[in-house]
């Protein structure tokens, strides 16, 4: 239990999060007296109860994926890194019905432009560098994606009110977030990576949604005929609250966020123990070859010298 404690925090942190849903996430301050219904909304009675058991499942999925020994291969840890960016598009796609109206400036479509490129010519060269010679060095590729894109930005977005849909947004910042994992070497580390940055931001999503939470409580308020009869008597927003299974949520992102730190620690270590014992098996065997170079030549020197006797 104690050697894989990181492993088991990354599966209870979502299981956690799943659970909230039968738990209350929202309620009435005490000072109404119950004379309010419904006192308090539960994660089966709100669209967040949802949304957080499928945030749940996405994390667990990615979690015990990550924790799998084999995430350690470098093909294994670039698939879950763009498995991280899949869920996240998919599940913002499900639950973010929103769009997101900015104007760029021709100074900030080429910051965009370079952020894009540096990532692409990152991951690029730590997924293919050693392989293949066009991407041992970022620079040139760099240089190719950062004129492309910022042509594109330029004709298409500078000077113009362009509005994203919130998964485009999302899939556009994990797509970053990917390509900074994947530039860091080694890239057998780089799931563990993007299952921190991801366990942050969900812990954010959760955060977040307690405003939500509360007002969602009081429409359900409004809408529900009191015990007197009244219709659209509702307690003050100031008089609400964010409950136990709300809090509990936040507590189960921050045992994800632990336990992925530790598994990052823990990979790393192993990682680097891993290279150093590489490093000193290539240093013995040259040192072996030189060893027995040497005593060949010597063997030979010798040789030569009876046969001149």
């Amino acid at each position: 239990m104690k050697k894989h404690w990181s492993k088991v925090a990354i599966a209870l942190g979502p299981v956690m999060l799943i659970g909230t849903y039968t738990w209350e996430y929202a309620r009435t301050n005490s000072s109404y007296n119950y004379l309010i219904e419904p006192w308090a909304i539960r994660g089966s009675e709100t669209d967040h109860g949802v949304l957080f058991v499928v945030l749940g499942i996405l994390l667990l999925a990615g979690g015990l994926a990550t924790s799998w020994e084999s995430a350690l291969k470098p093909r294994v840890s670039a698939a879950l890194t763009a498995y991280f960016v899949i869920a996240a598009t998919v599940f913002t796609a499900l639950f973010a019905d929103r769009t997101i109206t900015v104007t760029f400036s021709a100074v900030a479509a080429l910051i965009v432009s370079f952020f894009l490129a540096a990532s692409v010519a990152l991951a690029f060269r730590s997924l293919f560098g050693d392989k293949r010679a066009l991407f041992k060095r970022a620079l040139p590729i760099f240089v190719v994606a950062y004129v492309v894109l910022g042509a594109i930005f330029l004709t298409v977005i500078a000077g113009n009110e362009v509005t994203f849909q919130a998964w485009t947004v999302v899939f556009i910042v994990f797509l970053v977030f990917s390509g900074l994992a994947l530039s860091i070497r080694p890239v057998t580390m780089a799931a563990s990576r993007m299952l921190i940055v991801t366990s942050v931001l969900a812990w954010g999503t959760v955060a977040f949604s307690a405003g939500a939470l509360r007002q969602h409580l009081i429409g359900v308020q409004l809408e529900t005929e009191q015990a007197s009869g009244v219709v659209g008597f509702a307690a003050q927003y100031k008089d609400t609250q964010a409950a136990m299974g709300w809090w509990l949520a936040g507590f189960a992102m921050t045992v994800l966020f632990v336990g992925s730190v530790g598994l990052w620690a823990k990979r790393r270590d192993i990682v680097a123990a891993i290279a150093r014992a590489r490093r000193q098996r290539a240093a013995a065997e040259k040192s072996a070859a030189e060893i027995a170079e040497a005593a060949e030549l010597y063997a030979k020197e010798q040789a030569a010298a009876s046969n001149k006797r």
